[in-house]
């Protein structure tokens, strides 16, 4: 029982009582600090990212204006031999323009808003587009990649060891 009332009278002297208020006192303040850094490590993160979405957006409209560029050099092709056709094309490329100059003047913040919008609104379009994107994008980084010896048919690339590849059949029908 002596040593029951020794802890009692501990907690009940002045001293202890101080010890634990400070204690106290400090918890809060670290967890406010804590929030505090967490919060301004965040805000410095969604900064970071905006940036970079927003160089992403640029060269992505400055992409889409060389692709509407190459559309009408395309068109003018067209214009002698089917200038109905070429028509069509420079109306299709100047759509591409047109995105590519509204691209530039949005921000990423109103993107990613209609982004969110169509997307609620219509899901299995926009699931559909994504896909599509998706097999273009994987389609163009195949297509831009440097051919290595496993590419080239020495039987550990995706020939199957066969060596003959979709490429190697049209070439030889040149």
């Amino acid at each position: 029982m002596d040593l029951q009332e020794e802890k009692v009278r501990n907690i009940d002297s002045p001293r202890a009582s101080m010890a634990a208020d400070r204690t106290s006192d400090e918890i809060p303040s670290i967890s406010d600090k804590a929030r505090s850094d967490i919060a301004g490590a965040a805000e410095a993160a969604k900064a970071e990212a905006r940036r970079i979405a927003s160089q992403q957006k640029n060269a992505g409209a400055d992409r889409l204006g060389e692709v509407a560029g190459a559309v009408h050099g395309a068109a003018r092709s067209l214009e002698t031999g089917m200038p109905q056709m070429a028509s069509y094309v420079h109306d299709a490329a100047a759509r591409l323009e047109d995105a590519a100059k509204t691209l530039r003047q949005r921000n990423v913040d109103d993107l990613m808003g209609e982004i969110t919008r169509f997307a609620r609104s219509q899901p299995v379009l926009f699931f559909g587009g994504a896909m599509l994107a998706g097999f273009a994008l994987t389609r163009f980084l195949k297509s831009s990649m440097p051919e290595t010896g496993a590419a080239q048919g020495t039987g550990n690339g995706p020939t199957g060891g066969s060596g003959w590849r979709q490429s190697d059949d049209i070439r030889g029908q040149q």
